[in-house]
């Protein structure tokens, strides 16, 4: 982890799976049936983190699943009918409710920015009763996770904020490439779907417990 820099970011961008809430073991129990059904070794939580990647057909194919076509969508449609009847097993990180309350009384807002199916994750958000902190929720249109670039360029490129008042805080390699991209800074957390030697590869801050975003803003 390295020392923080206070700045005076007026937004905050969160990632939701993984960073907020955490549902990366769940996400290893359902791949570990896939690759089970197929034959295919299953895996650990910590090789998961060092193998998950976007888009998550690439992952797919390095872990020997198919990786486009019908089988693909099988495979897709499996995993996320499985995710749906197991997803309430899942908690918020810790401190995660306490962190994003505490920058709402700050005056920050925020926002939600995933690679999941919109109308999955504001049914998420709406079950642990956080929608009320976030101004707007943007997820995609299919469940193929295949990355958030295209709807993250929607949420930065429409505001008046000036991209140094933006701060995306999430748990992969995925969404320090999104905050490159857009021009803005980004915060890493460890405890979610990518390791912390992956992620401090990256070259972004990391940090292993959220209420430690507190010391980047304000």
């Amino acid at each position: 982890m390295v020392e923080s820099v206070k700045k005076k970011y007026t937004h905050i961008i969160w990632d939701w799976n993984g960073t907020i809430i955490d549902d990366a073991q769940l996400c290893v129990r359902i791949v570990n049936d896939i690759l089970e059904d197929r034959g295919l070794p299953q895996l650990l939580l910590e090789h998961y983190r060092e193998q998950f990647d976007f888009p998550v057909r690439d992952y797919y194919n390095r872990l020997g699943l198919p990786c486009q076509g019908p089988e693909f969508n099988e495979i897709s449609t499996v995993f996320i009918e499985k995710y749906h009847f197991l997803w309430k097993q899942c908690v918020l990180q810790e401190n995660a409710r306490a962190t994003i309350s505490k920058i709402s009384s700050l005056g920050i807002d925020q926002s939600l920015l995933s690679a999941g199916k919109e109308e999955h994750v504001k049914a998420f958000v709406r079950h642990h009763n956080l929608h009320d902190y976030f101004c707007v929720i943007v997820g995609t249109s299919n469940i193929h996770a295949e990355g958030k670039l295209d709807r993250a360029r929607s949420l930065v490129e429409g505001s008046e904020l000036k991209r140094d008042e933006y701060l995306l805080v999430g748990d992969t390699l995925h969404d320090h490439e999104v905050a490159q991209e857009l021009g803005i800074d980004c915060l890493l957390y460890s405890n979610g779907h990518h390791s912390e030697r992956k992620l401090t590869a990256s070259g972004s801050p990391v940090i292993n417990q959220l209420d430690q975003l507190l010391k980047w803003v304000g």
